[in-house]
Formats: C-alpha cells, sequence, structure tokens
C-alpha cells in the first residue's frame, strides 16, 4: 500500500531551536496513530511541523509521495492535511455554518453531513464561535478540519477541558470516522489509555525522539514500559 503520510528524518523547531529530532515514521490510508509522552516533549510540535508551522531543520515530509516540507500551512492544507489544533482556533465573528463553509472543499464531507455527524451544532447553526461552549467549539473544530475533505486528520489533544459527556460524543465521532477506513488520523492525547484503546499504533516521544514505536496493545499490556515510557500520568482515564 502507497504512503500518504512520510516523515523522513525530520528534525525541527521554533527559530534555531531544536524540539522535534531525527524523526521518522510512514502511514497508509486507513492508519490511526497515537502520540504520547509527557508534557513539554514534542508532541504539539509534531503536529505543528506536520501542518507548517515550525522551522524545518532537516529531513523530509511527504504527502502522497509529494515532498510538502516547503510549502506554506495553507498550501498543506488544500493538499490534503485537516489540523485540529489544541487552541481550537474557530472564528469567533463568525456562525458555525460560515466557520464551516469558508473551509469546505468539494468530497464526502460537506457541512450537512458535518451537522449530522454533530447534532449539537445543527442546532446552533445561526450562532456565532464565540457564542457557543468550549465543547461545541471543539466540535465545530473538527467538523471544519473534516469539511475539507483531508486524507490526512490531525486531532491536537481533543478531549481536553472537556466535560465527560462531551468527550463521550467527540469519542464516538472519532471511532465512526476510524472505522470509514481511508482516512489517516493522528492523535495527540493526554489520557493515554483513550489513545492506546483508539489507535492501534503509538509512538512515544521524549526530547522530540520517539522512544517507543509500535502496536498499542504492546504499550497498555506493560505496565512497566507504560510507566517508564509515560510515568504515573500515562495511567490517566
Amino acid at each position: 500500500m502507497k504512503p500518504v503520510l512520510e516523515l523522513d528524518g525530520v528534525t525541527a523547531g521554533y527559530g534555531p531551536t531544536v524540539i522535534i529530532e531525527n524523526l521518522s515514521l510512514t502511514l497508509a490510508a486507513g492508519d490511526v496513530l497515537a502520540v504520547l509522552g509527557r508534557n513539554g516533549v514534542g508532541k504539539s510540535t509534531l503536529m505543528k511541523t506536520i501542518i507548517g508551522q515550525t522551522r524545518l531543520h532537516g529531513g523530509e515530509i511527504r504527502l502522497n509521495e509529494q515532498a510538502i516540507g516547503h510549502l506554506p500551512s495553507y498550501r498543506r492544507a488544500l493538499s490534503g492535511i485537516g489540523y485540529v489544533p489544541q487552541e481550537r482556533d474557530i472564528f469567533g465573528t463568525l456562525t458555525i455554518e460560515e466557520n464551516l463553509r469558508i473551509a469546505a472543499r468539494a468530497g464526502r464531507w460537506t457541512v450537512e453531513e458535518i451537522f449530522s455527524l454533530f447534532p449539537n451544532l445543527a442546532g446552533r447553526r445561526r450562532n456565532r464561535g464565540d457564542e457557543i461552549s468550549g465543547g461545541e467549539q471543539q466540535m465545530l473544530s473538527i467538523g471544519r478540519a473534516l469539511v475539507g475533505n483531508p486524507g490526512v486528520l490531525l486531532l491536537d489533544e481533543p478531549m481536553e477541558g472537556l466535560a465527560p459527556v462531551i468527550i463521550d460524543q467527540i469519542l464516538k465521532v472519532l471511532h465512526s470516522l476510524r472505522a470509514s477506513g481511508g482516512l489517516v488520523i493522528v492523535l495527540v492525547e493526554q489520557y493515554a489509555l483513550m489513545a492506546l484503546e483508539f489507535a492501534p499504533r503509538t509512538i512515544v516521544l521524549d526530547r522530540g525522539c520517539a522512544i517507543f514505536d509500535g502496536q498499542s496493545s504492546e504499550l497498555s499490556g506493560n505496565p512497566e514500559l507504560m510507566s517508564s515510557c509515560l510515568g504515573l500520568s500515562g495511567a490517566i482515564r
């Protein structure tokens, strides 16, 4: 199967500061990857590097076998990368529907499909982005990424700060996306056990390097390895 997303010896960071160092991974259509690690080890920086918000010091990033490391973020998005940032970054002065329509591209995921996926948003489609709850903003951020009909979906801690009932709703959507196949999903998540259950493959970062890259079941089934890689916080949820 041809690779969809490839990182080949990627070294990146902010200005002269290196955060990600010599990282390589290959993901094909339908692959689901969890990215775990303690705070400050480079998980969000990895996502920003893929979408083009950091400085690439070395290595290569390829999407559908085409080098994209030199492209600005908007070109990478147009090429097929959907990004759900930790900060959500929705447009507060636009309505929910307008937030979706400005990102829409031809494909399976239409604005109405997003409203079917997230009924909470459908009922408030005329509300502005700054008039909805944090959970609804997260749903909107995910919907906005999907409506661009990407081949790769990057999710940076989508459950952070959300009520359990909202987490359950978003998890249900993510499971349906995984089951539909074809979409590469890369999930950064602070709830390690949740992420390990969701993603068949996991990488664990430490100081910008991958200290584990393998089957999630290998990590979740080995408490000593889990503790070594993630510390006590790795057992949360």
